[in-house]
C-alpha cells in the first residue's frame, strides 16, 4: 500500500459525471464581404441568433437540465451508509499511513513500551506515597508540579500503548516475527 493515493470516500469516487448535452446548432461568423469576393474574411465577432422564443422551446431545456441535476442525486447514500464508508476509508488511510510511518515493529519493542509504562507508573505512585511521608513538613508547589508531570508522563505512555495494541489488533500495524490471525 505504500505510495498509493487512496480516494477520499470511495463510495463517491465511483460516481459517473453528469452527461453533457451538445448543441447541434452551428454558429457562423458574420462577414462584411460579399460571397463573390475572393478574400479570406478577417476574424469578426460571432453573431448568435436567438431561436424563436416559444413556451415549449424555453421550458424543454430547463426541464432537461433539472432532470440531469436530479439524476446526480439518484445514487445519494443515506447518513448511515455515508458513515459506514467514511469509517472504512479512515481505516484504509490509517493502515496506509501507519505502514509508511512505522518501518517495522517487533514484539520486543512493544514489551519495552509496556515495561516503560510500568516504570513510569511506579515512579508516579512512589511520588504520591512520598508526599504522605512523615519526613515532610509541608507540600510545595514544586512537589505538585513534579507529581503532575509524573502522572502526565505515565498517562501519555499508557495512551500510546493502548493505541499500539489497538493498531495491532485491527491489523493496522503488523508485527515482525508473529503470525497473523
Amino acid at each position: 500500500m505504500k505510495g498509493k493515493n487512496l480516494p477520499m470516500l470511495s463510495m463517491f469516487s465511483k460516481r459517473a459525471a453528469p452527461e453533457k448535452t451538445i448543441s447541434d446548432k452551428r454558429i457562423e461568423p458574420v462577414t462584411t464581404r460579399a460571397p463573390a469576393d475572393n478574400v479570406t474574411p478577417l476574424k469578426m465577432p460571432l453573431k448568435v441568433e436567438a431561436p424563436a422564443a416559444s413556451a415549449a422551446g424555453i421550458a424543454a431545456p430547463a426541464r432537461q437540465s433539472a432532470a440531469q441535476r436530479l439524476k446526480i442525486f439518484d445514487n445519494v447514500p443515506s447518513a448511515g451508509q455515508y458513515i459506514y464508508h467514511l469509517n472504512s476509508d479512515i481505516r484504509a488511510f490509517t493502515r496506509a499511513e501507519t505502514e509508511s510511518a512505522v518501518v517495522k515493529c517487533t514484539p520486543v519493542e512493544v514489551q519495552r513500551v509496556a515495561r516503560l509504562l510500568a516504570k513510569l507508573k511506579g515512579r508516579y505512585l512512589a511520588q504520591v506515597v512520598d508526599l504522605g511521608s512523615l519526613k515532610r513538613a509541608s507540600i510545595g508547589e514544586m512537589d505538585i508540579n513534579d507529581l503532575r508531570r509524573a502522572r502526565e508522563m505515565a498517562e501519555e505512555v499508557e495512551l500510546g500503548l493502548t493505541a499500539l495494541r489497538q493498531a495491532i489488533e485491527r491489523g493496522d500495524l503488523p508485527l515482525d516475527g508473529v503470525k497473523a490471525d
